[in-house]
């Protein structure tokens, strides 16, 4: 029987991909693009990580999925309780490895976004699924990432987000935790009490580290002691204040080994990083890792053991913040990127090896946050590309690298008569300037705001509409919500009002429309967006504008530029998937496909999961709404 390898990699711009690739940077990525065949893959609607990787998974459209946004409104007082998208729980649709499951085939399933809490099913072997997509913390972190420092100035803005975060989402996406800016300041003091120092060793402070687990009252508690060793700046961590009782003994820019932590909920290990240490100045800066627990983020659940003893911890966090909240430098960002990729490979040879597939599904972030972060240096179309440009431009290479080590790796696993798809959700391009979308709202009138003007909220009694990322809008209506204040007969002509404004946005700053569609229920269901779930309209906008839905203070413009090392300066194309820039690619090495064929025309994201059941000789998965690529057709077969 034919097995297959899916490499997910989120938002992947082909053009960036070609042009690294031909630069001679990629040597494995350039092997997989002549052996295999390149498809233009048309990604839902919105283009967006939680219905996209789901709907690859499926063939299902977001409607049919019941998952429209990664903010995924819940049913409650306010269209801003919100539930995460990524919840397995959320969808009814059966994913391909449980076709696979169905028909007596085993798959293994490894950190695939949407998959859990995961379904136990024979022979199918899953890894987390839970998190560390989106800059959403995964639900296994008992730890967040932090900075400990003292002597030296706190980042003047730490980064707040460009998207409200709504009701019982606090927790999980971290980019816009306004004012968790993740620098815990430290109070250094003169060293006392320590014992068992080496001779070489000159201690000049000391302070308490403190680290509170999810769910815990009692703070995790360790010491650090700076000084010198041997003439050179170094900071030792420990338990107590003794030196057979430390745990790392770091010089500037070393990482520690993994530190074994315990909580309430269990065992959890995080490493540091010594970014910056002056002994005579008292000045300190360490990087604390997210700590992944050890255990119960598998099915079944002893394979968690068995992967950490092979692999190591989960190296699991990535997101945008650490970097962008002045946590960790550039350099420490791709170090970040790069033990998370050595973790997973580790993972994919362990499994592949210990135990049985035809299906292997897994997924990689990275490029999607290293886009975010250094866009601009893509593009002269930000009016600040200059900023930071070449280190930008290296770090997207050196991100890139990784990503061809990756797919090496892959490549290690797939036989001669295998398949390998790598595919994406969705591309990315531009962000140069942010719209705030609720801050419009509330300038025309359809959205209210009470409280402080520092910490405005929306007064939902006086409120008719109300945007989520990317571009979604819901009407306050009476019929969705218990107090909601459009009546039912009311919402048609409010839609109307509303779409007539956005139509006629321009941006004040030039003259210049901004807006290119605005989608209607009818017309959003024409790209599978439809059902309880949908919203009640979805805009689209310019080249190089995103939508942004915090919520500022009155009088600040609607229309702001995004500053390159602080804010997102890449996003998903206008999310909008007939957009070219929105657009991404499938990469199909199969012994029925051609070689360096490229497919005649884009094919829907939806048609991605029968066609791959096609080449495993099963059925498409229940509640497709896709169907198999005709190979001949698109010109892919010899």
């Amino acid at each position: 029987m034919s097995r297959l390898v899916v490499l997910g990699v989120d938002g992947l711009p082909p053009t960036v991909l070609h042009r690294f690739a031909e630069e001679g940077a990629l040597p494995h990525c350039a092997a997989l693009l002549r052996q295999s065949a390149e498809l233009s893959v048309v990604p839902t609607l919105p283009a967006l990580t939680a219905p996209g990787w789901m709907t690859i998974a499926s063939g299902a459209h977001p409607g049919t999925l019941g998952v429209s946004n990664i903010l995924m409104p819940a049913t409650g007082p306010a269209p801003d309780t919100i539930r995460n998208g990524f919840d397995r729980s959320l969808t009814e649709v059966e994913y391909l490895w449980e076709t696979l499951a169905a028909e007596g085939r085993p798959a293994i399933v490894l950190k695939y976004p949407g998959s859990w809490p995961a379904r136990p099913l024979d022979g199918v072997v899953q890894i987390d699924g839970a998190g560390g997509y989106a800059d959403i913390t995964c639900r296994f972190e008992e730890l967040p990432s932090v900075t400990y420092q003292c002597g030296l100035p706190v980042p003047d803005s730490p980064v707040d987000g460009c998207c409200s975060v709504p009701r019982g989402y606090e927790e999980h996406w971290r980019i816009d935790s306004a004012g968790a800016s993740g620098i815990h300041p430290l109070t250094p003091r003169e060293p006392v009490n320590w014992t068992g120092l080496p001779a070489q060793w000159s201690p000049r402070f000391e302070a308490v580290l403190t680290a509170r687990p999810v769910g815990q009252r009692q703070a995790v508690v360790l010491h650090v002691l700076a000084g010198s060793r041997a003439g050179q700046p170094v900071a030792l961590i420990a338990r107590t204040k003794s030196y057979s009782d430390a745990v790392a003994e770091l010089p500037v820019g070393q990482w520690s080994g993994w530190v074994h932590e315990r909580s309430v909920r269990g065992e959890f290990a995080v490493r540091y990083k010594l970014l910056e240490l002056d002994p005579g100045r008292q000045a300190l800066r360490l990087y604390r890792s997210e700590g992944h627990r050890l255990d119960g983020f598998t099915v079944p659940e002893h394979v968690a053991g068995e992967l950490v003893r092979a692999a190591g911890p989960v190296v699991e966090w990535t997101g945008t913040f650490d970097y962008m909240s002045g946590l960790v430098d550039l350099d420490t960002q791709l170090e970040i990127y790069d033990q998370h990729t050595a973790w997973l490979e580790r993972a994919i040879r362990m499994l592949a090896d210990r135990y049985p597939w035809h299906g292997f599904f897994l997924h990689w972030h990275v490029v999607e946050y290293a886009h975010h972060i250094a866009g601009s240096a893509l593009d002269g179309g930000h009016p600040r590309h200059a900023v930071h440009r070449e280190r930008f431009l290296d770090f997207l290479r050196g991100t890139y690298r990784l990503l061809d080590r990756l797919v090496g790796t892959v490549g290690e696993i797939v036989g001669p008569a295998d398949g390998l798809a790598l595919v994406s959700d969705h591309g990315h391009d531009l962000v140069h300037s942010l719209f705030y979308l609720n801050d419009f709202l509330r300038e025309r009138g359809w959205l209210a705001v009470t409280g402080p003007d520092d910490h405005p909220r929306i007064d939902w009694s006086r409120s008719q509409a109300y945007g989520l990322f990317p571009g979604l809008l819901l009407l306050n209506r009476a019929d969705r919500w218990p107090q909601g204040t459009v009546p039912a007969d009311k919402a048609d002509a409010l839609r109307t009002e509303i779409t007539a404004a956005l139509r006629g946005l321009r941006d004040p700053r030039t003259g210049d429309p901004v807006v290119t569609a605005v989608l209607d229920p009818a017309e959003m269901a024409a790209f599978g967006q439809f059902g309880l779930t949908a919203p009640d309209l979805f805009f689209t906008m310019d080249r190089g504008y995103e939508p942004a839905t915090r919520l500022r203070p009155p009088g600040q413009p609607v229309f702001e530029l995004t500053e390159p090392g602080t804010e997102l300066t890449s996003g998903h194309g206008s999310f909008h998937p007939t957009s070219a820039s929105a657009r991404t690619l499938a990469l199909l090495r199969h012994p029925t496909v051609r070689p360096g064929a490229q497919g005649r025309y884009p094919i829907p994201i939806v048609d991605l999961a029968p066609t791959f059941a096609a080449l495993l000789g099963v059925r498409p998965p229940r509640q497709c709404d896709g169907r198999p690529i005709n190979l001949a057709a698109l010109g892919l077969q010899p």
